[in-house]
């Protein structure tokens, strides 16, 4: 077999719930963002006929010609209404709108994180039905401590070649008691955990995958730089449990990327669409869709040879990708950059055929 080269997209948070799920004609009954939702439809024109390809904007096509797309989904997906208590941000989408996952022809999703559980264990229990019923792929979350441990598992397209994916969650803390659902901690007994969970044979599963992932929500909101125990946290990964990607989110606006041993960290992949207020420091409304380049070729083990960002706006309750003659375009260009800088990364200094930012790892120090 001659050599090929795999795309594998990567996005950050997709938030379908409160909002969103209100604009669909299908949602679950919460009034007072019914109001709301009302509101934004009878002021602007392309609200009007919202439907479960509409969240996307503009990225569809470019979603499409993915050989695989792999997202953290951000809410929950239950009609379960008994809230996790003394929560502050409840998000839940009605089920039927899992529509909008498979019109953006989505792989992958990651259930760890802090919103998955926020309708309590009934809540998660749905969610994770939800998204096996529509035949999405899942990590992070399930009905049993077995399915929660249990990587999802991915085949490159027209191959036999095995993605397993994990997902963990820093926060809440209090989630951490629930065993169905994936809690991640900086301490030796989690590292102890997390390597026997990682390097494990499961009954069915190649025991080496050809590529390994660990999809992770990890640290505060709105914080650029990653903190140490993080840094140390990925980097454990890669040497003690066999991970060649790191799918982080979490922080709601893009964070620079680490190339490590020649893997991958992506710290912080932002918000992909959402329904959230806009905070002028950070510009949350800013990200990027994550494409990474992986080669292969017959009896080698594949390699990652290159990602590629292109920026994405949040505008109006849908997605949206920026031309690269655009001042926000410029502004994540510039931020991300820096970032990368501090991390030691080095970014190609033009930009692509269709203005992505470019961040070749053959060209990385090779000892990082």
């Amino acid at each position: 077999m001659p050599s090929k080269e795999y795309k594998l997209t990567f996005l950050g948070d997709i938030m379908l719930g409160r909002l969103i799920d209100q604009m669909l004609p299908t949602h679950v009954d919460e009034p007072e963002e019914a109001r709301l939702a009302a509101h934004f439809r009878q002021s602007y024109a392309h609200l009007q006929n919202y439907d479960a390809t509409s969240p996307w904007g503009n990225t569809l096509d470019f979603l499409h010609k993915s050989d695989l797309v792999l997202g953290n989904l951000e809410t929950a997906a239950t009609t379960h209404s008994t809230k996790w208590p003394n929560k502050v941000f409840n998000y839940r989408m009605h089920p039927a709108n899992v529509e909008c996952l498979k019109a953006a022809g989505i792989a992958y999703v990651s259930l760890a994180n802090n919103h998955t559980l926020g309708f309590c264990r009934e809540g998660l229990f749905e969610t994770v039905k939800t998204i096996e019923d529509a035949k999405i792929a899942h990590a992070g979350a399930g009905r049993t401590i077995e399915e929660a441990d249990r990587p999802a598992v991915l085949q490159l397209p027209g191959t036999k070649r095995q993605i397993h994916l994990y997902s963990f969650s820093d926060h809440p803390d209090d989630w951490s008691r629930v065993r169905e659902f994936n809690s991640l901690r900086y301490n030796e007994d989690f590292r102890s955990r997390i390597r026997s969970i990682l390097t494990r044979s499961h009954t069915g599963l190649a025991s080496k995958p050809d590529l390994k992932v660990f999809s992770v929500h990890w640290g505060p909101n709105y914080s650029w730089r990653p903190s140490e125990d993080i840094k140390s946290l990925a980097r454990f990964l890669i040497d003690n449990c066999g991970v060649d990607i790191i799918h982080g989110h979490s922080s709601h606006h893009v964070q620079g990327v680490e190339v490590y041993n020649g893997k991958l960290i992506i710290y912080g992949c932002g918000d992909f669409v959402d329904d959230y207020a806009v905070n002028a420091e950070y510009r949350n409304d800013l990200s990027a869709a994550w494409n990474v380049h992986v080669h292969m070729e017959e009896d080698q083990p594949i390699e990652i040879s290159k990602l590629e960002v292109f920026p994405n706006r949040i505008k109006k309750f849908q997605a949206e990708l920026i031309d690269q003659k655009d001042v926000d375009h410029k502004w994540i260009c510039k931020k991300f950059r820096a970032l990368c800088a501090d991390l030691g990364t080095v970014v190609e200094e033009g930009l692509g055929t269709i203005g992505q930012i470019v961040v070749d790892l053959k060209k990385q120090s090779s000892n990082r």
